[in-house]
């Protein structure tokens, strides 16, 4: 799972933002794939998730409004694909685990 910690890590090391903890709002919800709003998340990476996918997301205003959402498996928690959007527009992504990378 992703936390707050490594939410304030990435946005240093990423973009530069120094991120306060109790700044940071966060909710979590179980969303299937066809709730994916498809600017954000592609095909693609729909392939690579589970249907039903567990979405942990992040707020945070500064300068800007950051939204940080990481997608995790719901069973084990593990973070499968992150995505960043700075004022609405989508600036980064990244797929952290595909499912084949899971399977033993």
């Amino acid at each position: 799972m992703f936390s707050i910690e490594q939410l304030k890590v990435f946005m240093g090391e990423k973009f530069g933002v120094a991120v306060e903890s109790d700044a940071v709002g966060e909710e979590a919800v179980l969303l299937y794939h066809e709730e994916l709003d498809e600017e954000l998340i592609s095909n693609d990476v729909k392939r690579i998730l589970p249907n039903p996918v567990s979405f942990q997301t992040y707020i945070y205003n500064e300068e800007s409004e950051w939204i940080i959402g990481v997608a995790t498996e719901a069973e084990t928690n593990s973070s499968l694909f992150l995505v960043c959007l700075k004022d609405g527009e989508r600036i980064y992504e990244e797929v952290l685990l595909r499912k084949k990378d899971n399977e033993k």
